[in-house]
C-alpha cells in the first residue's frame, strides 16, 4: 500500500477517535444534566389562579358547592352503513361477485374471502381483464 495511503488511513482514525471522546463526553454531561431534580416552575404549588385581594376569604357560600358529580356525555356512535354485497355462486365452485367502491385484489383475498385462503394472484389470474371498478362484476375462485 502506499505511503500517503497509510498516513491518510491513520489521521482519519485518530480524528474518528477524537470525535468518539468529544462526542462522548457531550452525551454524558446531557445525561447529568437531565438527570439533575429541578423544581418545576409551572407546578401547582407554584402556581396560583386568585384574582383579588389576599384577605378576600376563598370558601364557596354552601348553596354553589355542587350536589352530584357531572356525569360524561356519550356521543351517539355513527352507524355504518356496508353496501349490499351481490355473491352469486359461478359455474363450478367460482363465485360471481359484484365489485363495490374500495375494492382490490388484497382485499378481497385476505378480508372478504378470506375464508378459502386465497392469495391476490389467485384472483388477478381468475379475472385477467378485470379493470376494478365499482358494479363490475368479476370471478372469486373456489378454496385453494
Amino acid at each position: 500500500m502506499d505511503r500517503g495511503v497509510k498516513i491518510a488511513i491513520f489521521v482519519a482514525s485518530v480524528l474518528s477517535l477524537g470525535l468518539g471522546l468529544v462526542w462522548d463526553q457531550v452525551l454524558s454531561s446531557a445525561r447529568n444534566a437531565i438527570a439533575e431534580e429541578r423544581p418545576d416552575v409551572l407546578g401547582p404549588e407554584r402556581v396560583e389562579a386568585r384574582v383579588g385581594a389576599p384577605d378576600i376569604p376563598r370558601a364557596l357560600p354552601k348553596s354553589a358547592q355542587p350536589q352530584a358529580q357531572p356525569q360524561p356525555v356519550k356521543a351517539p356512535t355513527p352507524e355504518v352503513k356496508t353496501p349490499a354485497v351481490e355473491v352469486k355462486p359461478a359455474a363450478g365452485n367460482d363465485t360471481e361477485y359484484t365489485l363495490v367502491s374500495g375494492d382490490n385484489p388484497w382485499k378481497l383475498a385476505h378480508e372478504r374471502f378470506k375464508d378459502r385462503k386465497l392469495e391476490t394472484d389467485d384472483i388477478k389470474n381468475a379475472n385477467p381483464n378485470a379493470k376494478w371498478r365499482p358494479g363490475e362484476k368479476i370471478k372469486i375462485p373456489a378454496k385453494k
